[in-house]
């Protein structure tokens, strides 16, 4: 069986010492020099590969990974193909691969990079970061684990390994995991389809969320913190402001950051949404129509992390103190956590008020899904879950004692 390993030409020197290919085969060994040299003390022995620490350790590892996925690339080919392979046939070729041709053998890496230059053509800022944040974990499991990937090892040991190192090592909870897990096999079938895959294993793998706790206002917190007098704190009362917008509209904050009075004709916002690029038409109702005039169209946002911070000072303001547990899954283990609900209140958070209290007041659920732009249900759903009020609700409009049935009967 075939082995590679690398390894320094002067692992114990005090200077910068070449690094060296190692392939065992069929009894024979190939030495062959990577050309690339590194001091010893940045040199990961468990992982043959320079250290994280070392500033360009990506561009040196990136030519390694290269001359690993060449040689069995090569030896692979000379099996099938019946071919002599001797020291002298096998250098040739890994030459003809990396310096003659000037075509360098890709990596797993190399082909997520181009996966994402691609996609920021036609995906969102947020979905961008989400594959770049997929890589850094990626990178750092094959750091941290020894384990050199390539679409052949992306596995069902692979995301074992994978699943266990998020839990234990990112403390990530299952529907984080599941999230990335998804965005992976997105990468996967992209490059199955290039040809660049040719392993499938990957179709198996399992990435089921659960639904998470929805935290929402009821419609008297709302109010409570739409009406409070905030006159002697701007600040706080622009952010009060733009949040009670999302609560009346539905918006993510990343468009409710785009609206401008250009987007507002006939009582309408009309623009493509930032996420999804899909073209919606908001109605404005009283209150947002109320805000829009009050800052001449112009909301007054701020950074999302800022906006967070302050919302939940306003919540502590506005006594929406109410205790709130929610319930967290990592690996087999419940995770829940029980603090006053302003702790809990986000950007977020609004858009979720916005399809729980349409909801509750009667708005059918396909009216709702068209302002939200919520395209599948599956996804919707989700919010009709949160309340038994929007049973109530209904059980009493339709059988209640002057219902038509009841009367006939």
């Amino acid at each position: 069986m075939a082995k590679v390993n690398f390894y320094l030409k002067e692992p114990t020197g005090k200077s910068e010492t070449l690094i060296y290919l190692f392939f065992h085969y069929k009894g024979a060994r190939l030495k062959y020099s990577t050309g690339e040299t590194i001091l010893p003390k940045f040199w990961n022995e468990e992982n043959q590969r320079a250290s994280i620490s070392l500033k360009g350790s990506s561009e040196i590892n990136g030519l390694i990974d290269r001359i690993e996925e060449g040689i069995k690339k090569i030896y692979r080919e000379g099996l099938t193909y019946g071919k002599d392979i001797t020291n002298v046939y096998l250098k040739e070729k890994l030459d003809e691969e990396l310096n003659d041709t000037g075509k360098a053998v890709k990596t797993f890496f190399d082909y997520f990079n181009e996966f994402t230059e691609v996609q920021k053509s036609f995906k969102t800022y947020r979905t961008i970061q989400k594959y770049n944040t997929l890589k850094s974990h990626l990178l750092q499991f094959q750091s941290k684990k020894v384990y050199n990937l390539s679409f052949e090892k992306i596995d069902i040991r692979f995301n074992e390994l994978f699943t266990a190192f998020c839990i234990t090592d990112l403390n990530l909870v299952n529907n984080s995991i599941a999230k990335y897990i998804k965005t992976l096999k997105t990468f996967l079938h992209w490059a199955t389809d290039r040809g660049y895959n040719k392993s499938l294993s990957f179709v198996k793998f399992k990435a089921k969320e659960r639904d998470a706790d929805i935290i929402y206002l009821t419609e008297d917190e709302l109010f409570t913190l739409y009406n409070k007098d905030l006159s002697k704190n701007i600040a706080l009362d622009k952010v009060r402001d733009t949040f009670c917008f999302g609560c009346f509209t539905g918006l993510r904050y990343s468009d409710i950051t785009r609206v401008t009075k250009e987007n507002v004709k006939g009582g309408e916002i009309n623009f493509i949404s930032e996420k999804t690029t899909e073209k919606l038409s908001i109605p404005l109702n009283e209150y947002s129509e109320a805000i829009l005039k009050k800052y001449n169209y112009s909301l007054p946002v701020i950074s999302n992390q800022k906006t967070n911070e302050h919302l939940k000072e306003l919540g502590k303001l506005a006594e929406l103190d109410e205790p709130i547990m929610i319930t967290r899954f990592k690996g087999a283990e419940e995770i829940q956590v029980t603090k006053p609900k302003y702790e809990f209140i986000g950007t977020h958070t609004a858009r979720r008020t916005f399809v729980t209290l349409s909801l509750e007041k009667g708005m059918r659920p396909e009216i709702v899904m068209s302002i939200t732009g919520h395209k599948e249900y599956n996804t919707f759903k989700k919010y009709i879950k949160i309340t038994n009020k929007v049973k109530n609700i209904d059980m009493k409009r339709i059988w209640n004692k002057e219902s038509s049935l009841l009367a006939v009967i």
